[in-house]
């Protein structure tokens, strides 16, 4: 049933893509330097190439925008699930230096990925955290109830950040 929303859900945001009606510049730039970068990466071939086919298909899209995340965020600690093997090495080739870890480390976190719902990720995350949620579709709620700033709804993925330079927006994005 799930390929049959998909490109349901896709027509029904379809006014919510490239930056359409974004009026932050943050929130612009970030949709289309980020989010809608279509130039292909440096380490895209390579990771790709080992990547199984069945996640080729499916998966591909999404850890590319990881990668372009990490290389636009630069973040120094990166906490992940245990089981996400892939994801770590698009976010290692996008942030060398960055620390990733699959523990709570003592202190803020500068990026946390989750593929569940955890109110101990926010007892690690700061002021210049970045929360990703993946199967965003399942715990909107959740989402939303954050005290991030400013949220980004790719329908499977949330990004949520927590800077309160910036103002309260939750934004939907045709991804």
């Amino acid at each position: 049933m799930k390929k049959l929303t998909n490109p349901l859900v896709w027509v029904k945001r379809f006014r919510h893509r490239c930056g359409y009606g974004v009026h932050s510049p943050f929130a612009f730039r970030f949709i289309t330097d980020v989010i809608y970068e279509r130039h292909p990466f440096y380490a895209y071939r390579e990771l790709d190439r080992r990547l199984p086919l069945a996640m080729r298909l499916r998966r591909r899209k999404g850890l590319h925008l990881l990668l372009r995340l990490a290389n636009h965020l630069q973040p120094g600690t990166i906490m992940l699930p245990r089981d996400a093997w892939w994801e770590k090495r698009y976010l290692q080739s996008g942030c060398r230096h960055a620390s990733i870890t699959c523990q709570w480390p003592e202190g803020e976190v500068a990026m946390c990925l989750l593929h569940e719902p955890s109110d101990e990720a926010l007892q690690h995350l700061g002021q210049h955290s970045v929360l990703l949620l993946d199967n965003l579709h399942r715990h909107r709620d959740w989402f939303r109830q954050l005290p991030a700033r400013v949220s980004f709804d790719l329908y499977d993925l949330g990004i949520a950040f927590f800077d309160t330079n910036y103002n309260r927006q939750y934004y939907k994005v045709n991804f």
